[in-house]
């Protein structure tokens, strides 16, 4: 069977000529995973999600996945470790390994041996999806992974269509042409002169994964603020990331995009596959000397609330829609970054891990988060996820000591005023 490359694949695959397009999730147990069982589940998997066996090509006019039979002997790969603080770091040391989407499968299982407890690192191509996506995956994988333990009958769903013209189905022309001419920003079809990076050494290829947990007590103060403030959990992280960042930066002014996830625009009932389906809200955001939490956030909830009125959003996915179907793929990829100018500061909520669902039978999970791929300077990403009532920020990049130094006080200036909210 072919398998169509979509086109937010095609974008995905686009953006390594700035970075490797992956995404990552690290889960600690709280005992030990059955190695058999683990690659059984993951075999499995495939027949939902095939693409995760194949090599995305774009080599020829047209990018497509090409099908290589790939298994789970291909996918997972077991390290031990001695102590606990070497499995820490050889954990954080895997999380930051790649590879190539053209040649490689587009899933990688590197399960690290602690004598407490197993964690796994799953790296997962974002070519194949979105944040939601590699939690929908996941959640498809600890199910398996539970019946096979269970030893009862194993249901495995079927593939399903990932294209997005579920989007719009029902829309008419018209509207699409309202969509069109609507002011919303499509996620870097133009330079904006608001941009600053975070002045990251550009030359360094030394991978640095930086986290932060927000508890479970700080992060219910947050919610609470975030309730009586009228906003949202996600509008008040943005607050915080834009105040932190204009601190550490001596700026005054941020242009913050978040992701949007767009299958909320599916109609009901409407079966999407595994896949990318996500947009993206620029907001600018002023942060002037002796502003308060309560201004910064004002103004993020309020761009926000604009954005989801509507369907505006989904501009973006009609223009690159256009783009993909009319202009010569050869040409697309030697122009992309000329027409596509990825935002320099970026900032991506995947929203909770829910407990329930990363179920791996009686394995206890003890925690989860999910981070962004791993960006070179002047780029600088924070992605926050939430598992059990913690949140975790990550950011990963490459950059020098003293990049790590600044990336650092952003993340512990984050923290300071989540506490203060407590």
């Amino acid at each position: 069977m072919k398998y169509k490359a979509e086109i937010f694949d095609i974008w995905q695959n686009l953006w390594k000529t700035v970075y490797e397009p992956l995404i990552r999730c690290r889960i600690d147990f709280a005992g030990r995973v059955d190695l058999r069982v683990l690659k059984r589940a993951v075999d499995l998997s495939i027949q939902t999600i095939p693409l995760m066996a194949c090599c995305f090509s774009d080599s020829r006019n047209r990018p497509r996945w090409v099908e290589k039979n790939f298994t789970s002997e291909d996918m997972v790969r077991v390290f031990e470790a001695d102590g606990a603080d070497d499995a820490d770091e050889q954990a954080a040391r895997l999380f930051s390994a790649d590879f190539d989407a053209s040649k490689e499968p587009q899933l990688k299982i590197l399960l690290v041996r602690r004598a407490r407890g197993d964690s796994i690192c799953a790296i997962v191509s974002h070519i194949v999806c979105d944040g939601v996506g590699v939690k929908e995956y996941l959640y498809l994988l600890a199910g398996l992974y539970a019946a096979l333990e269970a030893g009862g009958p194993v249901s495995i769903p079927p593939f399903l269509p990932r294209g997005l013209q579920p989007l719009f189905k029902g829309v008419k022309l018209g509207e699409k042409m309202r969509m069109l001419r609507s002011k919303h920003e499509t996620h870097g079809f133009a330079n904006n002169k608001e941009q600053q990076g975070a002045g990251f050494d550009k030359n360094s290829r030394e991978p640095r994964m930086e986290t932060r947990r927000v508890s479970g007590e700080d992060f219910e103060a947050l919610k609470s603020r975030a309730k009586t403030s009228g906003a949202t959990v996600n509008d008040i992280l943005m607050a915080l990331y834009a105040r932190a960042f204009c601190k550490n930066a001596g700026a005054e002014k941020i242009m913050l995009p978040s992701t949007m996830d767009l299958r909320k625009f599916m109609p009901a009932g409407e079966s999407f596959g595994i896949g990318n389906c996500a947009g993206i809200c620029m907001c600018h955001i002023s942060v002037r000397a002796g502003d308060s939490l309560a201004d910064t956030l004002s103004q993020v909830s309020g761009q926000m609330r604009r954005h989801k009125a509507g369907n505006a959003i989904l501009k973006s996915v009609l223009l690159w829609g256009l783009a993909v179907r009319f202009l010569p793929y050869a040409s697309l990829k030697r122009n992309f970054t000329k027409i596509v100018a990825m935002p320099l500061i970026n900032y991506t909520n995947i929203g909770i891990i829910d407990r329930d669902l990363l179920r791996f039978g009686n394995l206890p999970v003890e925690n989860a988060y999910m981070a962004s791929p791993v960006k070179p300077g002047p780029y600088l990403q924070i992605t926050a996820s939430t598992y059990d009532g913690r949140c975790t920020l990550s950011c990963n990049f490459f950059g020098s000591g003293a990049d790590a130094k600044w990336a650092n006080a952003l993340l512990d200036d984050m923290l300071a005023e989540i506490a203060a909210l407590s």
